[in-house]
């Protein structure tokens, strides 16, 4: 029978270590996107991966199922402070994005844009496009940057958007309008050159 994030979180709790196990195997790999997309670079994103995953075994027993917030959302919330913990001891934020699938590893990264290899100029065209929005998502303040990643690329909910960034709905519901708008306007010069083409 299938658990629930809660019930292995309990299980866990109980001294289960196979629950944890399968915590790790349900959330390692979407921990490492969010973390990638956040820090910008492998090895940083491995570490929030791990520092996350060691913070939720120190707080296994403060952890409490809330019929309001999903396990999922307090995974992110460590996650979340992990990875402000790292940029500020970096004190350096830049994001990529785009990062092709490695085929020896068991992490499984997005692509903002689709890869079709069958047509070099729409490739080459695909290139441009992710190399614009990568420099706009760089303009973007940190706040901005991870509300977007974590509604469009974990596909939370505001509400759990707020829950992780530990602020309002409505503050969410601003941010994500501000970084879309914001993105809109730096992408227009882009736009309209390849509505010309």
């Amino acid at each position: 029978m299938h658990k629930t994030d809660e019930e292995l979180m309990m299980g866990y709790r109980s001294g289960d270590t196979s629950c944890l196990e399968e915590i790790f195997g349900r959330y390692k790999k979407q921990i490492f996107n969010y973390a990638f997309k956040v820090l910008t670079n492998r090895a940083d994103a491995e570490e929030a991966v791990s520092e996350s995953f060691y913070i939720l075994t120190g707080k296994k027993e403060a952890y409490k199922p809330d019929p309001q917030a999903k396990f999922s959302t307090w995974l992110y919330t460590i996650t979340h402070n992990v990875c402000i913990d790292l940029i500020r001891k970096r004190k350096r934020v830049i994001f990529i994005w785009g990062v092709k699938r490695d085929k020896d590893s068991d992490c499984e990264e997005q692509w903002d844009l689709p890869d079709n290899k069958d047509l070099p100029d729409q490739a080459a065209e695909q290139n441009d496009c992710a190399a614009a929005v990568k420099k706009a998502l760089e303009k973007l303040p940190l706040e901005m940057k991870e509300a977007l990643v974590l509604r469009e690329y974990q596909q939370l909910s505001y509400d759990e958007i707020g829950k992780v960034l530990n602020c309002t709905l409505e503050k969410v519901k601003i941010l994500l309008f501000r970084a879309r708008e914001r993105l809109r306007i730096e992408l227009l010069p882009f736009m309209k050159e390849a509505d010309n083409v």
